[in-house]
């Protein structure tokens, strides 16, 4: 059995700007656009709600714009 000096946690509910994640820094989060495919809910009448959507817009620091669905944060070890 071989020590991990580091745990990666996935998937990841909390992020905030500033924090490493995916080899990177994040530097923007913005809601999805409502032309994006399973971003909202639809409504009964098939209009998406413009309210909580599945997932963010995360735009880190090497330029790459990824869901806040696909963030793996390395933590440091905490034993």
């Amino acid at each position: 059995m071989t020590y991990k000096n580091y745990w990666r946690r996935k998937p990841n509910k909390h992020y905030f700007i500033g924090q490493k994640t995916n080899g990177s820094v994040i530097t923007r989060i913005t809601h999805p656009d409502t032309s994006e495919e399973g971003a909202y809910t639809e409504q009964w009448h098939g209009m998406p709600i413009k309210k909580n959507p599945r997932w963010m817009n995360v735009t880190l620091a090497s330029g790459k714009t990824i869901k806040s669905t696909d963030l793996v944060q390395d933590l440091a070890d905490v034993v």
